[in-house]
């Protein structure tokens, strides 16, 4: 397994980490929600110009429903990040406020709009990654051949986090935060921090395993397969 595909991955799973921690902004104050957006954004940079040679290869052969599914994914992607970058300089407050907008409220709630996007959409690309993640996995423990008992283990925790995902998507009201509705439900981070990130960990992988397994269904059931060797877009 190439290191530096492994490295990138890293990366991408921090970059994770980072959204669900610029959601918890009553948590972390405003100071370090820019510090982590601003190493997001570091990190997004990285990662396109990582994958640079896939946008080379984009055009190029055929075109079916999973790959249209990918380029729709990281074409919503990269509009949604460019909203984020755009809306969080106007509304800085401590690291750009010299190019900050005064009474920028409207930008606020669409920075908190794109934000709650941004996850949904890099939660159902991560979901369209899976086979290159796990041929990682595998890599990285040394895994050769087709466990069958790891594979019920996995498929068993990934029905178990998607039901977790279910339960916090409702508790979390993430449904509603999508279409921009209000809501009086604010999470009591005095109560429980590490309930907050559970819950937004558990819709990640209801997404992920939601797009996972219908795209292994639109292939006919076939395990998805990615040869180790290409870009990780």
């Amino acid at each position: 397994m190439n290191l530096m595909l492994r490295f990138r991955l890293l990366l991408d799973f921090v970059a994770l980490s980072l959204i669900i921690a610029c959601l918890a902004y009553w948590w972390l104050e405003n100071f370090a929600h820019e510090v982590f957006g601003t190493v997001l954004f570091t990190l997004v940079i990285g990662h396109n110009v990582f994958n640079r040679l896939w946008y080379g290869r984009v055009a190029r052969g055929k075109y079916d429903g999973v790959r249209w599914l990918n380029i729709i994914t990281i074409a919503v992607l990269k509009l949604v990040m460019t909203i984020m970058m755009v809306t969080s300089v106007l509304i800085s407050c401590d690291l750009f406020t010299f190019l900050a907008l005064d009474g920028a409220f409207a930008m606020r709630d669409v920075h908190m709009f794109a934000a709650y996007w941004l996850l949904f959409i890099v939660s159902v690309h991560l979901g369209t990654r899976w086979g290159v993640i796990m041929n990682t996995c595998r890599a990285v423990f040394g895994i050769r051949d087709a466990n069958p008992v790891c594979t019920r283990s996995l498929r068993l925790a990934a029905t178990a986090v998607s039901l977790w995902g279910i339960k916090s998507w409702a508790e979390m009201t993430f449904g509603s935060k999508l279409v921009l509705t209000y809501s009086l439900d604010m999470w009591d981070f005095n109560e429980s921090t590490l309930g907050f990130f559970l819950n937004y960990g558990a819709i990640v992988g209801l997404l992920a395993a939601a797009t996972h397994y219908t795209l292994a269904f639109i292939r006919g059931g076939a395990r998805p397969t990615v040869k180790t060797t290409t870009s990780s877009k």
